[in-house]
Parts: structure tokens; C-alpha cells; sequence
């Protein structure tokens, strides 16, 4: 099979910045071109790669082939790249979360990869915490018995919940979601890298494994005591709280034991404040994402586990607006929450610009 030799970044922000890292580390890989409708933003990074500078996709893959796509755009963007990227025989696609900003859109991005051959994976990078790898060994051996009900908390669904469902998943042994049951409030119009989100909301998920989920999120009161962003999985003889880059694990009869992040030397670096966990989790997604290519296997960030993310959120903001059951896979291809808003069904008092 053919090598992946040439790859391009859209999006020149502190995200595309972390994939060209990834991209600049992998051998026989050149960077060809950097694309960003901020031309100043594009040149930088281009230069720090030694690629053109380009202002959109299409200039991207107009003077020569581009094997790999990294996409560092924000949502809204997603469809109209991935749809370019593939009519120009792009082999892979490694794109940021969220997927897209309707359902529609996600199954799209979904469908048309597959069907063109097109290896496509979504930047769910913390698979590839050493951290939560260990407690996934842990949690699959039984460390604390029959795992019976899992939490996550944080500040949103759509952008960080991304990553909290895909990791409940992951530590559940990525079961399939039956239903959503869910309520969220919407006391602003918030978005988030521009992207709509809720204010707070609280969220279950019904398993085919027969295990709940329960996801809270929001902003202006703690979540939980030890933090807003985390997850707890509790089992049988014992449980395992994931917060701030430390799992603590509780057996029964036994002294909590703590499995810390641990970060290697050479991504411990200052890239845009990134913290270093995302950047050298990002490296080895875009590593996998090659290998995977060429030698034919499922890669780790296989686009299936972003669609079932999806699929929970949108289900979830669907729920609300029904204030009901959702029973999964989810048949309605729109934004509830953007649907809702535009119906009156919530009336947010203010506006939030945020990033979180």
C-alpha cells in the first residue's frame, strides 16, 4: 500500500499548531501546505513548517497531492473541508472535535469518508492517556469488581462533553447507547468556539451493556468535590475518580492508590499554552492514523467512537425539547438545541462568548 507522504493542516490556531507538531514527527511526512482565512495566522505557521501558506482547502490541494488531512477548523467548517478533501483523494483525515454542528452533518462526515475509502478519525486524544489506559486495564480486570454506573462532569456537552462521553465509553468497554434521557438549561445564548452549547445540563445514557451513565455539566456551581472536568466509575468493590490528571482508586479494604498523567520529555513544550498531555496525545492519534493506513487496520480514533458521542449530545438536546425518552440510533438529523432556541422554546437572558 502506499505511503502517507504529504500531509496538510486547515486551521492555523493553537490546534493547528499541535497537529503540525504531531505531523512534523512522524518520518517521510512533509507538511505541504498550512490553509487558515487569516492570512497573517497561515503564514506563521507555515513558515514554522516550512509549507505554503494558504487562505482555504482548495488552495491547499491545488498544486500537488495531499495524503493526509489535519482539521483544525472550527465545527461549522467541518463538511465543506471534508467534502473537498475527498473529491481531491485525500487518504485520511484526522479532524477536531466536535464533529459537526447537526447530526446530519456528523453522519454525513461519517458516510462519505467510508464510502470513498477515506480513513477518517476525530481528535479524542485523552485514548491515548497513559493515565486512562491504566485505569481501562484496571477497570477491564475487575480492579473494582462489576463496574455498575458511570459519571463524567463538565462545563459543556458539545465541546467538552465530546471528550467526557468518549471517555465513559471508552471505560465501559464502548458499549452502544440504547437511549438519552435528558434536561438541559439554556439561561444564555452560549457558544463556544462558536459553537451553540447549553448552560448546564444533566444527562442519562441507557447501555446495551445495561450500565447507566449520568453526565452533568455547567458552569456556575461545583460539579463535584474534587473538580469540574472528570469522570467516576464505580464498581462492585470499589471506584475510580478521574480529575485534574490523577485517578484515585478506592478498593475496598485497600489504601487509595493514585495512577498520575505522566507527560514524555519531548512534548513537554510551550505551544500556545497548550497543556502538553493534549500535544503529545494529538502526536500519537496522527501516528496511529498512519499506521493504520498503511497496514490496513482499524485505527484507534476510528470515527465511529466520535459519532456515537455525537449521537448522545444531539439526542441529549432532543430529549430536553421533547422532555422525554430518546430511544437511540437517533432519527432526527437537525440541532434540537438550535431548533428549540429558534421556537421559543428557551429564552436565554444574555450571551456567552467562551472557550469553555
Amino acid at each position: 500500500m502506499r505511503r502517507i507522504t504529504t500531509a496538510a493542516v486547515i486551521g492555523a490556531g493553537a490546534q493547528g499548531a499541535v497537529h503540525a507538531h504531531g505531523l512534523g514527527r512522524l518520518p517521510g511526512l512533509r507538511i505541504a501546505a498550512v490553509a487558515d482565512p487569516v492570512p497573517e495566522a497561515a503564514a506563521r505557521l507555515a513558515a514554522a513548517v516550512d509549507a505554503r501558506a494558504c487562505t482555504n482547502a482548495d488552495e491547499a490541494f491545488a498544486e500537488g497531492r495531499i495524503d493526509l488531512l489535519s482539521i483544525c477548523a472550527p465545527a461549522a467548517a467541518h463538511r465543506e473541508v471534508v467534502d473537498a478533501a475527498v473529491a481531491h483523494g485525500v487518504r485520511a483525515i484526522h479532524c477536531e472535535k466536535p464533529l459537526a454542528l447537526t447530526y446530519g452533518d456528523a453522519t454525513h462526515l461519517v458516510d462519505t469518508t467510508a464510502r470513498h475509502g477515506v480513513v477518517l478519525t476525530i481528535n479524542h486524544q485523552r485514548r491515548f492517556d497513559r493515565m486512562h489506559r491504566s485505569v481501562r486495564d484496571l477497570v477491564s480486570a475487575g480492579g473494582i469488581g462489576d463496574v455498575v454506573g458511570a459519571q463524567g462532569f463538565c462545563a459543556n456537552l458539545f465541546d467538552w462533553g465530546s471528550h467526557t462521553i468518549d471517555l465513559l465509553r471508552l471505560h465501559l468497554g464502548d458499549p452502544r447507547a440504547l437511549s438519552v434521557l435528558a434536561q438541559i438549561d439554556v439561561a444564555a445564548r452560549k457558544r463556544v468556539y462558536g459553537a451553540l452549547t447549553e448552560t448546564a445540563s444533566i444527562v442519562k445514557v441507557r447501555f446495551d451493556s445495561a450500565i447507566d451513565a449520568v453526565v452533568a455539566t455547567g458552569r456556575d456551581e461545583s460539579l463535584h468535590p474534587l473538580g469540574d472536568n472528570g469522570i467516576v466509575l464505580s464498581g462492585t468493590r470499589g471506584r475510580v475518580e478521574i480529575f485534574g490528571g490523577r485517578a484515585l482508586v478506592h478498593v475496598d479494604g485497600a489504601e487509595t492508590r493514585v495512577i498520575a498523567e505522566s507527560v514524555s520529555a519531548e512534548h513537554r513544550i510551550d505551544l500556545h499554552g497548550v497543556d502538553p498531555a493534549v500535544i503529545e496525545q494529538t502526536a500519537l492519534a496522527l501516528a496511529d492514523l498512519v499506521d493504520a493506513v498503511e497496514t490496513g487496520r482499524t485505527p484507534v480514533l476510528d470515527a465511529r467512537h466520535g459519532l456515537a458521542a455525537a449521537e448522545i449530545v444531539f439526542a441529549a438536546y432532543e430529549s430536553s425539547l421533547r422532555r422525554g425518552l430518546v430511544r437511540l440510533p437517533l432519527d432526527v438529523f437537525d440541532n434540537a438545541l438550535q431548533r428549540g432556541l429558534d421556537a421559543g422554546a428557551w429564552r436565554p437572558e444574555t450571551e456567552i462568548v467562551s472557550t469553555f
